[in-house]
């Protein structure tokens, strides 16, 4: 293990576990989009994973949101190996995917209070993990540029 490996502490095994989960539900979202009646959640009047995932604000130019989520994960799950933590090049990618990854989340969490009105857990699950990705990854970065 290198020495700058060594400095990140828990960060590099934090990330991959959390890029895992979030590649693990992406995953299910993605089959779950193209196969009918394979989505297993409650439906009322406020959550209703069937309604958001089926709505317009679930495809992107026609790429279904699902798919995208998927692309997401299994690129920081690839960038959050041990052996990309020594690449500054990957850690910049991670950082601006990340960033990326959080503004679109913004962007379907909105999507779903104000233009579907309904909220899926799923969905909710994968907002969850990525905020929880770019925490650990903002703070990482933060201090190491206090090194």
């Amino acid at each position: 293990m290198s020495s700058n490996t060594r400095t990140l502490g828990r960060t590099p095994a934090i990330s991959l576990l959390l890029s895992l989960a979030g590649l693990a539900v992406s995953a299910y979202l993605t089959v779950t989009h193209f196969t009918a009646d394979a989505l297993l959640c409650a439906e009322g009047e406020v959550i209703d994973c069937g309604t958001v995932t089926t709505s317009e604000q679930s495809e992107l130019f026609g790429i279904p949101v699902a798919v995208l989520g998927l692309a997401f994960f299994v690129f920081m799950s690839v960038a959050s190996l041990p052996y990309f933590w020594r690449h500054k090049m990957v850690h910049w990618a991670r950082l601006a995917s990340i960033g990326v990854g959080v503004l679109f989340v913004v962007y379907l969490v909105a999507a779903e209070f104000l233009l579907i009105g309904k909220i899926c857990l799923w969905c909710t699950a994968v907002h969850v993990i990525t905020l929880a990705l770019a925490a650990v990854l903002v703070s990482d970065a933060l201090r190491r540029s206090n090194l």
